[in-house]
């Protein structure tokens, strides 16, 4: 594999956010290594050969060698001290650092795209229970389940994020070279590739966003900074952070329409089903409206109790709603 190809990979892989066809290469590159070719032997020679950098990095992973399936029984830590001695010499230390920690591998992908034509977003629990608000044309790639160090995102488009609070896990979202990185606070970020430009808006909390050399702004409620993609020119303003939220709602508007209707929506919404167990339900009209940050559970107890109705979560994915018709 070429050196700027791994490169990229080890880099996206290290940020955890490989598409499942790019881990599958990544995988592929690190189950053909062969340090019995003498051309492998003769880089060695010219990275350094055997370093200390990487006999103290295999001190840290001769422990857990034996479990990784596939790897030939030769001597390991040769093995893996040459491997690491090419990448420190080639300058690829996110590479030495993959293969350390290669037997806990990046957790699966999810990829959540809503399609730009409906007028429809989409709301989406993280596994550490942050929240977030997908804007219709937009793209949200996140693990199905975040590793013991970091919490990474990859957001394309704009989406409003109210996140879990935890200081030993930084949250981290990815747009272009812009990344933005909270501990726990209530945000919005449009990045669209077309506009070449972040804008990263707060209402609560404080947020860092910086590029790939240095901390660009710190922000805190009620500002808003836009970040040039190319030149990394940042500028900061104070904004009424609310009125950047009104898309979050634009389809949580409802006047008069029918109960189930609306149920349809939250299914869509929230991925879930919602059934009603009595028929007659179904044709209630309901007005109403949400800014649309709101959770399914804090949105059904305002439409059953204006309804004079009660729901029930029968699993995760299912609810049911019962009452006795349109008052």
């Amino acid at each position: 594999m070429e050196t700027k190809r791994l490169n990229y990979l080890l880099d996206r892989y290290y940020k955890g956010i490989c598409t499942p066809d790019e881990d599958a290469e990544l995988n592929a590159w690190y189950q053909s290594l062969d340090v019995n070719d003498r051309s492998f032997e003769d880089i060695i020679r010219s990275a350094g050969g055997e370093d200390e950098l990487a006999k103290d990095m295999f001190v840290r992973f001769r422990g857990r060698i034996d479990k990784e399936a596939g790897i030939r029984r030769i001597n390991p830590i040769r093995w893996i001290t040459r491997v690491a001695a090419v990448l420190v010499g080639f300058g690829l230390l996110a590479g030495a650092y993959y293969l350390f920690n290669r037997v806990e591998p990046a957790p699966n992908r999810i990829a959540v795209a809503v399609p730009e034509k409906k007028n429809e977003n989409q709301f989406i629990t993280l596994a550490d229970g942050s929240k977030v608000v997908l804007r219709h044309g937009s793209t949200l790639h996140y693990p199905a389940a975040f590793n013991r160090s970091k919490r990474e995102v990859e957001l394309i488009g704009e989406a409003y994020f109210d996140i879990h609070h935890d200081e030993n896990k930084p949250f981290v979202i990815h747009t272009g070279t812009i990344k933005t990185t909270v501990l726990g606070t209530a945000f919005d970020i449009a990045a669209y590739p077309s506009q070449k430009k972040v804008v990263v808006t707060v209402t609560r909390g404080k947020v860092k966003v910086e590029d790939d050399h240095k901390i660009l702004v710190i922000l805190t409620p009620n500002e808003q900074v836009v970040c040039d993609n190319r030149t990394a020119v940042a500028q900061k303003t104070k904004v009424e952070a609310s009125k950047s939220l009104t898309w979050a709602g634009s389809d949580m508007v409802f006047d008069g329409e029918s109960f189930k209707s609306i149920a349809t929506l939250l299914g869509k919404r929230y991925q879930v089903t919602i059934e009603f167990k009595n028929p007659a339900l179904e044709q209630c009209p309901i007005t109403a409206s949400f800014t649309g940050t709101e959770t399914l559970k804090e949105i059904l107890e305002i439409l059953c109790t204006a309804r004079g109705t009660t729901y029930k979560f029968e699993n995760a994915q299912k609810i049911t709603i019962d009452g006795n018709g349109c008052n």
